[in-house]
């Protein structure tokens, strides 16, 4: 029988300590993401809701069950009006089980916004109509950068498990 040399259970155990601190400094993330952070929801009023944008989007999703697949859409809205900009988003829980289904594969998508790519994981399930008490998530990009309420707006990602 052969033993493992505790040198290279040392090494083993400081590669390990260097990972996870390399995982909580964010330093393995996406590069070709936007750095953004999520700040939370905002109620949508009746009247704020002619400022979203339509975003069909296909989703795919995976399981024990079978693979699933559909179309669904997003609502969303770029604010450039202040100090950083802000992209909020609302997806309609209107089609009992699929919604569900899209909203995880949502939850790994990325929008591609004008020249940005994002994570769409801020966009927030919604089962209630604007006015009436809906929420939108919101994501806030980290540095001031140049994005047009109107930019070019695509949702896209692969199949997820669900």
């Amino acid at each position: 029988m052969w033993s493992i040399p505790r040198w290279a259970i040392l090494l083993l155990g400081a590669a390990l300590l260097v990972f996870g601190f390399a995982v909580h400094m964010g330093w393995l993330r996406d590069p070709s993401l936007a750095k953004a952070d999520y700040v939370g929801n905002i109620d949508v009023s009746a009247a704020d809701a002619k400022l979203y944008r339509a975003v069909p989007f296909e989703w795919r999703v995976t399981s024990n069950a079978g693979s699933f697949s559909g179309n669904d859409t997003a609502w969303i809205r770029i604010d450039p009006s202040g100090e950083r900009t802000v992209v909020c988003g609302w997806l309609r829980l209107d089609k009992g089980g699929n919604s569900i289904r899209a909203t995880r594969w949502l939850s790994e998508a990325r929008l591609i916004a004008g020249d940005l790519k994002l994570t769409a994981l801020f966009i927030a399930p919604a089962d209630k109509a604007p006015g009436d008490g809906l929420n939108a998530g919101c994501l806030r990009l980290d540095e001031p950068m140049p994005l047009k309420a109107d930019a070019p707006l695509r949702l896209e990602g692969s199949a997820v498990r669900e």
